[in-house]
């Protein structure tokens, strides 16, 4: 009875234990595995993953073989391809959905992936969790509205002569509910305008037109509140506050905003972009330790008309409501390179990682994926990639949680 009850009393202290530190955050419970080997292995018991808060544990990419969204997989740890956490060709995608064609990989968030795909010529999108496996396909937004093309391609209509570029985005926030939305934006480059926007929500499994309320130089037009503008899809993406963040540019003045919208496709909050230094651009934004960042360059352009860059700043917005920035970290193309300047071109940041001060980028002139520790200054390679190294890299953060909204098969 006595070792009945004493199983009975640690069951129970396990249990607590692993909720209260299901509350903290990722930096901190890694560091918890240090303080004892039954704490170590409480934290790293697969049957707790489920409730302990997770990290960036690398990024999908594509590869020499023609895929060029997914196939492949990074770690973080600089071990390459070596025991990926998940299969990174998502063969179980295909084993659920017979007659599915032409996969794109399009966007990550929290543990979720999204894919863009054809399926009996119909064009649709494909929500799932590599880590359970569940997923769920949804239609769509319109019979009308093309699929979006691959990022950083543009949609050329030989109709109008106009050029169009899209994009889907992934917003999902398990700690605040397993319910995910997406939002899909047409914008047209020639004329400056939002043409397309769609929401979509799990918990409706509807889409909603947001169209008439982004129409430029309309009363309460979103769009209109910030003039002509270009959406910097390249330029990253944050979900902060339970709002998708990203830059758009305004062509007239030359500057950059943040706009923030909710999962009903609404712009709720447009930030200012006030670096100190006149020259310096936005270049990335990202969450990281609950804060959005911004990472800016200045600019420069030499005789070759080509643009160059000397330092890189980062940026915290750390209070939300007076939406004043802080300079966090600041470091030169010296200290990061060992160059005195850098094409622009050669260089492109992946992300910023959630949990530390660490961006990971990709260097063009030596094809590697690289990560810088602000902390330490240093500079770390995960990847040579060979060649052809300008892949689209999506962050995966695992989520171990089955969801009610995704199923494990169609």
């Amino acid at each position: 009875m006595d070792r009945a009850k004493g199983r009975a009393v640690a069951v129970l202290h396990d249990d607590l234990m692993v909720e209260i530190l299901s509350r903290v955050p990722v930096k901190d419970l890694c560091r918890s595995t240090c303080v004892s080997k039954p704490w170590r292995d409480l934290i790293t018991d697969p049957l707790n993953r489920k409730k302990l808060p997770q990290t960036l544990e690398g990024f999908f990419h594509g590869g020499a073989d023609g895929h060029h969204s997914y196939g492949h997989f990074t770690s973080l740890s600089g071990s390459g391809e070596c025991v990926p956490p998940v299969d990174p060709s998502f063969s179980f995608l295909t084993a659920k959905l017979p007659g599915v064609e032409r996969m794109i990989l399009l966007d990550s968030c929290n543990g979720l992936l999204l894919f863009g795909c054809t399926r009996e010529d119909k064009f649709g999108y494909i929500v799932c969790n590599p880590a359970t496996e569940e997923l769920v396909t949804v239609p769509s937004s319109s019979a009308s509205c093309p699929p979006p093309p691959p990022l950083e391609e543009g949609y050329y209509d030989a109709n109008d002569g106009e050029e169009r570029f899209a994009h889907t985005f992934l917003m999902f926030d398990p700690a605040v509910s397993l319910h995910f939305h997406l939002f899909h934006i047409w914008e047209n480059r020639t004329m400056v305008k939002v043409e397309t926007v769609h929401s979509y929500s799990s918990e409706t499994r509807a889409w909603t037109d947001r169209s008439s309320k982004w129409k430029r130089g309309e009363k309460g037009g979103e769009w209109g509140l910030w003039g002509k503008a270009i959406i910097q899809f390249t330029y990253g993406r944050a979900l902060v506050n339970g709002l998708l963040h990203f830059v758009v540019s305004r062509v007239r003045k030359h500057e950059f905003l943040i706009v923030a919208v909710d999962g009903k496709g609404k712009t709720c909050r447009i930030i200012g972009w006030h670096d100190k230094h006149a020259s310096a651009e936005a270049t990335f934004i990202g969450q990281s330790q609950g804060h959005l960042h911004c990472i800016s360059m200045n600019k420069q352009s030499q005789r070759s008309r080509m643009h160059y860059f000397t330092w890189l700043s980062v940026w915290v917005l750390q209070d939300y409501d007076t939406q004043e920035w802080i300079l966090k970290h600041n470091v030169s193309t010296s200290q990061l390179f060992g160059l005195l300047s850098c094409p622009i071109i050669d260089f492109d940041i992946v992300a910023m990682h959630p949990d530390h001060n660490s961006i990971i980028l990709v260097q063009g002139s030596n094809q590697k994926l690289v990560l810088y520790d602000m902390d330490s200054k240093e500079l770390r390679a995960l990847r040579s990639l060979g060649e052809d190294c300008m892949f689209i890299f999506i962050p995966y953060v695992p989520c171990f949680m089955e969801s009610p909204f995704l199923a494990t098969k169609d």
